[in-house]
């Protein structure tokens, strides 16, 4: 693990590319719809469930999740949330919109979703899974 010096991020690899603007995660929620934070602390409260975390966010609109690296980003755009999360398969299934293999076993996959009824059993299986495999790593 290396810790930047100049923004303390914590990353996987030694000198990795990254910005060190962290941003208030709350500014990415002006502008959309009411219900965008309300998906945003829904998700947050299920992650605390599956243990420890921390949450960083970005210019211009992501929050990443990360155990060892990241498990989870959302994305949030004005009229729908990218989730993305990786798994050790490709399950290239809806809702998944798009999908790109990261590793020889590791695939990104991105949902969007823009209704609370979206955070469905399926996604929070697939972001459990992907926890798993980034904390297990």
């Amino acid at each position: 693990m290396w810790t930047c010096p100049n923004c303390q991020r914590i990353f996987k690899n030694r000198n990795q590319n990254h910005t060190c603007k962290l941003v208030d995660k709350e500014n990415f929620f002006l502008d959309r719809p009411a219900h965008f934070y309300k998906m945003y602390q829904t998700i947050q409260s299920l992650l605390r469930e599956f243990g420890v975390f921390r949450e960083e966010a970005v210019k211009p609109d992501v929050i990443f999740f990360k155990t060892k690296s990241t498990f989870l980003a959302l994305k949030i755009k004005k009229r729908w949330i990218d989730v993305e999360f990786f798994l050790d398969h490709l399950d290239d299934i809806p809702p998944v919109k798009k999908f790109l293999q990261t590793s020889k076993n590791r695939f990104a996959h991105l949902v969007s979703i823009d209704e609370m009824e979206d955070i469905d059993q399926q996604l929070i299986d697939w972001i459990r899974a992907s926890y798993g495999l980034i904390s297990n790593a």
